[in-house]
Formats: C-alpha cells, structure tokens, sequence
C-alpha cells in the first residue's frame, strides 16, 4: 500500500505509515472485468506474400477413374488378342488336319520336280483358302500357302475336287523365289480348241475308275483350272464398296460346263464376300468349247479364279 500523506510503501499488516504516522486506508481491489469476447483464429499470414494463406487443395478423383479404365482396357486387348491367337491356331489346325490339305501336302512332297528345286518340304504355311463338301459326294477346295523346303521356299496354289466321295487334285502350282513355276496335276485335262474339228478333238485325261464312270454315268467331268481354257472369259468388275472396305485378293468359283461349253452353275467357294458376288457373275459370262471324250460332248466341272488388286 502507499501512504497518502508522505507517499512512503506501506505494508498490507501496518495500519500506520511507519514514517509519517498518518493512518493507511487499505485499498479496495480492482473492480472484476469481464474477459473479452472470443474471436476466431484468422489463418496464418504468408511471409512471402503478406496474406493469408490458401487452404490445402483437394485431391481430385478424376486420377484414379483414369487408370481403373486403363487397367480394363488393358485387360480386355490381352483377352481380345489371346482370343484372336488361339482361333487363328485352331483354324490353322482344322485346315491342316483336312483330307483335301493331306492330299494336296502329300501331292507336294511326292513330285520330284518340287524335290529338285525346293529339296524336302519341311513345313507349310496357314493355307488360305476353303473347302467344302456335299451329302452327294461331291466338293471342291482350294488352297494358297507358302512353302519351306530345305533349299528353298516357294509358294503352293492348289486345287482340288470331291467326286463319290473321293478327293482328287485337280491342279497345283509351286512358284519358288527363283521365278520358276512348277505345275502339279495327278488328272490331265484338255478341252479343244475352237475351231479343231479333227479326230483328236476329245479330252485327253488320265485314265482312271472315277473318270471312266463318270462318262458313262453322264456325269460332269473335273477339269480342273478352267482360266486358260475359255473362249470368252469376263473380266468381273471392281465393287466400289469393296474398294471403300480394301477387299482384294483371289476368289475362287466353281462351275459346270454344259455339252455346248456354257456355264450352267456358278458358285464361289473361296474369296472376300464383298468380290463373291462380282466374280460369280462374271464366271456365268464365260464360254467354253465343248468337250468331247471319245467324240461325245460332255459336262465338265473345273474353277475358273479372279484376282483382286487395288489400284
């Protein structure tokens, strides 16, 4: 306490400021404030910038969306691919495991022609291609493959054709890398000429017992490759929509030639189905000269191929 007279400390217990005597009024203590009101905390200020700081940024989902769809998309191309691989091996088995491909491999490696130039067949590629086959009997196929020998490799273009429920090769074509072209036929066939009316205009074949009751039996007769036989082969057009789809290649029709030489039949077998419809038609344009066996025309059944290139 201070003394109010002479200004001297005074203590709490004296009642008397020891120095003047003057009596010491206790001192009443300070009337209770009230805390002050609450204020909420402001954000921390910026050092660099002078105020306050950005709240923390959120994490956006848009991150993970993204590569949970790549992770599906991922998965489905490896099954698309594993789908894709093991068809292509199982078609590549169901072709190759065909009676029409056993004989056409068998007729491959037994030609010593094929022997000189291309040594031991070692191995075939996918042969593209189809065959089919009729309740009657009948059927044709035809093939395209590449071919691994042990000298050289080539390619192998055949043909074959299905009577009483036999299979015959009507006609292959080996190429190898060195240009030359070896022909294969177990069934020789030659239609005549136009204008040839002498004693030898009759078809020159094989003989063998399908042939022989084929004739008698007034059955068509197989001829194999019929291209470089006709009088009038139509060239079929290019479809505008297979050219917009890039379809090409070779498609295969197979026919029947009546006794006067005219297609009656015509059916592809082989080929894109954007040119099938092209080639078929272009095939009933064909003409051939009769062909004769022992001086009676009869029907013959042969392929006639067209190839599609893209301009």
């Amino acid at each position: 306490m201070i003394c109010n007279s002479c200004g001297n400390a005074v203590e709490s217990v004296n009642r008397f400021c020891p120095k003047c005597g003057a009596p010491v009024q206790p001192q009443a203590p300070p009337p209770y404030q009230s805390p002050p009101p609450y204020s909420a905390p402001q954000a921390p200020i910026s050092p660099m910038m002078g105020g306050p700081m950005p709240p923390p940024a959120k994490k956006s989902s848009c991150g993970k969306i993204v590569l949970i769809v790549g992770i599906i998309l991922l998965i489905l191309g490896a099954g698309l691919a594993a789908i894709i691989y093991f068809g292509y091996q199982k078609l590549e088995q169901t072709l190759k495991s065909s009676e029409p491909y056993t004989i056409a491999l068998k007729a491959l490696k037994e030609n010593e022609e094929v022997k000189e130039e291309l040594g031991e067949i070692k191995d075939t590629g996918f042969p593209l291609g189809a065959y089919s086959s009729s309740a009657d009997g009948s059927g044709t196929a035809a093939f395209v493959m590449s071919v691994q020998g042990s000298k050289a490799k080539g390619q192998y273009d055949v043909n074959l054709m299905r009577s009483n429920g036999d299979w015959r090769l009507t006609r292959g074509t080996v190429r190898t890398e060195s240009g030359h072209t070896i022909v294969i036929s177990s069934t020789k066939v030659t239609i005549s000429e136009p204008g040839d009316n002498s004693e030898d205009d009759n078809l020159n074949t094989n003989t063998d017992t399908n042939t022989n009751e084929g004739v008698l039996s007034g059955k068509p007769v197989s001829a194999g490759v019929l291209n470089g036989k006709a009088i009038t082969l139509p060239k079929p057009p290019y479809p505008p929509i297979a050219k917009q789809a890039g379809a090409s290649g070779t498609v295969v029709v197979e026919v029947t030639v009546d006794e006067e030489g005219n297609v009656v039949t015509a059916r592809a077998v082989s080929g894109h189905p954007l040119l099938q419809a092209a080639s078929v038609a272009a095939a009933r344009g064909a003409k051939f000269s009769p062909t004769k066996i022992n001086g009676k025309p009869v029907k013959v059944t042969g392929v006639i191929t067209y190839t599609f290139t893209p301009e």
